[in-house]
């Protein structure tokens, strides 16, 4: 079977669903991955990467599709499709600013871009971020929007159409736990109350932990974004979780589904 996910920048992938990817690469399934951007608007934090030969704009985005496609091989998956839009940064003002930015682009516009890759492509499930954005970025919000549109209009260009569409989640207990000892300007702004999901909203509960290498390894692939190895695994040591399982919950679905959660993405198909 065929997986679709869709996101707006490198390293969205990793942290939302990196584990569920690997997974099903390694179970046959075809795994694409579309990325509206090349996070062309990222910080430099390692400090090993001198951001002289990478100032922000499509310099950047050279360092950090490079990134991505380490990634996409550390995941066992294809090589990523980039809608080369612009990263619209932040904060917002950076995009207000970029005509070329993510966040200013027609949304038809972008489903007609997306259709003729799913046509192409086949998924049978799609995954892209949630209502919310996983956390508030625009970009994120812009391609969740975008690719929920192209799931419902791709029965015009694919028969069968794509079964599902999940949206990475994660529940209230960790949402608050995360805030409760969280510094980060991101986490500041993410109400739990809000982004989180309550454990009877889960479609799907992925036991990645036997792709916890996998997944580790596509994380650190982003090492512009997160700096040197051992800050990247103090973050994942302050996050067990992350590396065990992945939860999604249900976006789209054309036809039946098992009783919630399932084990699966492709469950009952």
């Amino acid at each position: 079977m065929n997986l679709l996910a869709v996101f707006a920048h490198p390293d969205d992938e990793s942290f939302s669903c990196g584990g569920s990817l690997a997974k099903a690469a390694a179970e046959g399934h075809n795994v694409h991955l579309i990325c509206a951007t090349r996070g062309e608007e990222g910080e430099i934090i390692h400090p090993d990467i001198d951001p002289e030969p990478y100032p922000k704009g499509d310099a950047r985005g050279v360092l950090r599709t490079a990134e991505l496609e380490t990634t996409c091989k550390a995941l066992g998956i294809h090589p990523p499709i980039f809608l080369d839009h612009h990263d619209s940064g932040f904060p917002i003002e950076v995009g207000l600013n970029n005509p070329r930015a993510f966040m200013n682009q027609d949304l038809i516009a972008l489903e007609r871009q997306l259709l003729p890759l799913i046509a192409d492509l086949k998924p049978d499930v799609m995954i892209s971020f949630d209502p919310h954005g996983g956390y508030p970025h625009i970009d994120h919000i812009t391609i969740h929007r975008a690719a929920i549109a192209a799931f419902w209009s791709a029965g015009s260009v694919m028969q069968p159409a794509p079964k599902r569409l999940y949206f990475p989640a994660r529940s209230l207990q960790v949402l608050r736990e995360m805030k409760a000892r969280s510094t980060s300007t991101t986490m500041a702004n993410v109400d739990p109350e809000l982004y989180g999901v309550s454990d009877d909203s889960f479609a799907a509960i992925i036991d990645v932990s036997s792709f916890a290498e996998q997944k580790r390894s596509a994380i650190m692939a982003h090492r512009s974004q997160f700096g040197e190895a051992s800050k990247i695994q103090a973050m994942l040591d302050s996050r067990p979780d992350m590396l065990k399982q992945e939860i999604f919950t249900l976006g789209g679905l054309r036809g039946s589904f098992p009783e919630m959660p399932v084990s699966d993405l492709f469950a009952g198909l």
